[in-house]
């Protein structure tokens, strides 16, 4: 058992551990007698550093009463577990117990020490958030926070966490982070404007007809028949070539972002030696890289999403025009049906007929 750990053994034995002004004043005695027991376990458990039980036989002794002592020794076996911010907890709450007038006066002098050389081992981050996003979601670990805790600098524990930020209308910002102690990050976070699934698509306007004289009842039906043929052909070549566009665009980058992520592994390869597990708990040295990886994997699925939807809508374009050019009825249709008329002449009187 090291020295300190005597001594904070001595501080809790000191501390008047059971002492009638308890906040549970009417603690049993079968309770004080197993409270009493589990902080001896505790001690035992420290002194072959086995922390973990130590922290649960505390908080079991915390259960019957509540003292400064408990609560320091419990930071204590926190922060030997990396547990900082928890650790920093039980500080604090160690000294609303001073505050409100318990007596420890050990604790009390050992209590602002400890708790600043914490803080100093805490590591911390900041993020810088453009201005022009409007109403950004920050979480650390699936866990959100409001951006101004993290514009301050938002404590954590050390290891590995998970940054994710993301705002209406743009790309999210994701970043794995590998903390360690003492550790103060500044991060300018990019949210890019994100495109619109199907991207810009306006049909062409129809061509202005220059004016005509009203044509009689029969060519008028053939003229507006023809007419909306033609917008129906316009605007069904307008979804073919859009789609193509949108199709072969896509499937362009697509093909970029397989190389980016080709990219990305072999640096990974090539840093890490921990093989393809290594974005799992990257190191500093596969930060960026595995940050690459992850962005180059989600252009990639939306690339082959787009690209499908693209050449779909191209093909039902081309079958609707082609639709519209064999089904609907045009002029030569309309002017091949059969007309009788009769026809009067010299010496003779008949009809004539033209199909």
């Amino acid at each position: 058992m090291t020295s300190r750990t005597r001594s904070l053994a001595s501080l809790i034995a000191c501390a008047a551990l059971f002492a009638p002004h308890s906040a549970r004043a009417e603690a049993t005695a079968v309770e004080i007698s197993a409270a009493k027991h589990a902080f001896e376990s505790a001690l035992i458990a420290e002194e072959e550093q086995r922390w973990a039980d130590a922290a649960q036989k505390l908080r079991e002794a915390i259960a019957v009463k509540d003292t400064p002592g408990l609560r320091f020794h419990l930071a204590h076996c926190e922060a030997e577990q990396g547990r900082l911010l928890e650790a920093s907890t039980e500080y604090e709450r160690a000294n609303e117990l001073l505050r409100r007038g318990a007596k420890a006066p050990d604790v009390q002098k050992l209590l602002e020490p400890a708790r600043a050389a914490l803080l100093q081992r805490l590591p911390r981050i900041i993020l810088q958030i453009p201005e022009d996003v409007q109403a950004p979601q920050v979480f650390v670990d699936n866990r959100p926070y409001p951006p101004s805790d993290l514009a301050l600098g938002l404590p954590l524990n050390p290891g590995p966490h998970e940054l994710r930020v993301q705002a209406a209308g743009r790309r999210p910002f994701r970043r794995a982070l590998a903390l360690k102690e003492g550790a103060r990050i500044t991060l300018a976070v990019e949210l890019s404007v994100a495109a619109p699934p199907g991207g810009p698509s306006e049909e062409a306007p129809a061509p202005a007809l220059p004016p005509q004289a009203p044509p009689p009842p029969p060519a008028r039906s053939v003229e507006v028949d023809s007419s909306t043929k033609l917008y129906l052909m316009l605007g069904e070549s307008v979804l073919t070539v859009a789609g193509l566009g949108l199709g072969f665009g896509y499937a362009v980058a697509r093909g970029s972002a397989t190389d980016r992520i080709d990219s990305a592994q072999a640096q990974i390869d090539q840093l890490a030696s921990t093989g393809a597990g290594a974005c799992g708990t990257p190191s500093s040295e596969v930060l960026g890289a595995c940050s690459d990886l992850r962005s180059a994997i989600d252009d990639h699925e939306r690339a082959v999403i787009l690209s499908s939807v693209g050449f779909a809508t191209a093909g039902v374009g081309v079958a609707a025009l082609v639709t519209t050019w064999l089904v609907y009825p045009g002029p030569r249709s309309a002017a091949s049906a059969g007309r009788v008329v009769p026809v009067v002449g010299l010496g003779h009187l008949g009809v004539a007929g033209r199909f």
